[in-house]
């Protein structure tokens, strides 16, 4: 025993000097190494949307028959309450100034979010007809829920970013962008599969159960990504501290961006083609259930198909990127692939099927990867470095209500057009052809005002670009 006890550890040793051996010849692994570890944040985050967004609510509205209304509007809720993040980015940009952490910020949002995670589930137990509450209780209760798990998602996921942007250097961010939304799409396509596989055959209880573990992966993962990211130096401040200056207050920093024409033309193009691409979030699962007869396990998959989509969209979004080519040509494509994308989603409804209805979702995938990977490089090529959070908090508001908006005005005007017209298809294809319509808009807009070629000449920039010796390159999500 003792021999084995000395074998042991000589062993752990030398496949330890092996391994960093092969670290010193391969100059690139531990910038990987440490990507990917902060990509499990993004990982984790992906194995929790699957089942709240691909299932959740495919089983309120079809299986529960709870109106797509009110389903919507319950998935929105963290899309309105998505001003935090400018305040949050704000504090934490000025903090970080003051050689503070971003550290509390993450650890409040990732706790709240946990929660939310691990009893939004209950909702289809509160809805049963077997649960002890009935009426106004049941959707207060379930407000509550959604409203938690709004508030800690915002807070986490701009304090994520700005932490990303503290730690990585100017000419790592463009990377670091493409590799960690990757890994978000990545492990939405995990989590997808795995709670197909685990919903084969479905009930209730199943489903709770499902989504409660991936709660936990989410809180795991998120330890793991994040631990000791922010290191202090011997003298108490913060390593990666970026220089101090004299800040404006959060309204003033608001209206300075705000008063330049060329940055709301900006905001104006993200808003927009979020709503077209929001309207059908709340829908697609309903969509292949109720029009094409999918069964839940074949509607949960369509997650991975779109997240197999947006992969491939990333890929392309990130060599584009890194071939140092312009952000904006990637927005008009997403938004081309959108629309093409939506028109073969209508067309799947009269007779086109499954297969074509699949065919149409990975296309809307792969523009929404496109638009997402260009609008987050244009944000952070237009950012300067002491202006990280708040940027990223206005975009994150911008995006939110765009997709709360699209989220709740797309399940109501199913409802709606679905009641007027008694048309099961045409309620669907209906909110299909207003999502195009809006892509349209947003193509149009960036082609007649020449939205790209100016942002290649920086002729749209920061209102406080030249006051920081290092600006901000590109971020991530």
């Amino acid at each position: 025993m003792a021999s084995e006890r000395t074998i042991l550890p000589r062993s752990i040793q030398a496949r330890w000097h092996e391994f960093r051996a092969w670290i010193m010849q391969h100059p690139d692994a531990p910038w990987w190494l440490r990507v990917l570890r902060l990509g499990l944040f993004q990982f984790g985050m992906g194995v929790s949307l699957a089942p709240i967004t691909g299932t959740l609510n495919r089983v309120l509205i079809h299986e529960l028959a709870i109106s797509a209304g009110f389903v919507a509007a319950l998935m929105s809720i963290h899309y309105f309450v998505s001003p935090i993040r400018t305040v949050v980015g704000h504090i934490s940009d000025q903090k970080r100034m003051e050689g503070r952490w971003r550290t509390p910020y993450l650890v409040l949002g990732a706790m709240l979010t946990y929660g939310g995670l691990a009893t939004a589930p209950f909702s289809l137990i509160l809805f049963s007809p077997e649960s002890n509450l009935q009426g106004w209780m049941v959707y207060a209760f379930c407000i509550a829920i959604f409203l938690v798990y709004g508030v800690g998602v915002n807070i986490v996921e701009t304090s994520y970013l700005a932490l990303v942007s503290d730690i990585t250097s100017d000419g790592e961010r463009g990377k670091t962008l493409a590799v960690l939304w990757l890994m978000l799409v990545i492990g939405t396509v995990v989590g997808s599969l795995v709670v197909g596989l685990l919903l084969t055959n479905y009930t209730h209880y199943n489903l709770v159960r499902v989504m409660q573990g991936s709660a936990v992966i989410f809180l795991i993962c998120t330890f793991l990504a994040l631990f000791n990211q922010e290191k202090m130096r011997p003298d108490g401040t913060l390593v990666a501290e970026v220089s101090r200056q004299a800040r404006q207050s959060l309204g003033k920093s608001i209206k300075t961006v705000w008063q330049r024409p060329a940055l709301r033309g900006m905001f104006l193009i993200f808003f927009v083609a979020t709503l077209g691409f929001g309207t059908h979030d709340i829908l697609l699962e309903p969509y292949g259930g109720e029009v094409l007869g999918m069964s839940v396990t074949a509607t949960t998959f369509l997650t991975a198909i779109w997240g197999v989509a947006m992969i491939i969209a990333i890929v392309i979004a990130g060599w584009w990127l890194w071939r140092g080519e312009a952000s904006g040509k990637l927005l008009i494509a997403g938004g081309i692939a959108g629309i093409v994308g939506f028109g073969i989603v209508s067309l799947s409804g009269f007779g086109g099927g499954a297969l074509l209805f699949q065919f149409g979702v990975a296309v809307i995938g792969m523009g929404r990867g496109l638009f997402i990977v260009g609008s987050i490089a244009t944000v952070m090529q237009l950012a300067d470095n002491a202006h990280t959070g708040l940027f990223l908090g206005m975009w994150g508001v911008v995006q939110a209500l765009a997709q709360g908006f699209g989220t709740i005005g797309g399940g109501v005007a199913r409802d709606y057009i679905q009641a007027a017209t008694n048309n099961v298809v045409l309620g669907y294809v209906g909110v299909y052809l207003v999502a195009g319509a809006f892509l349209i808009l947003m193509v149009g807009y960036m082609i007649i005002r020449r939205v790209d070629r100016r942002l290649a000449n920086g002729e749209i920039r920061s209102p406080w670009s030249g006051l920081q010796d290092i600006p901000a390159d590109q971020l991530l999500y």
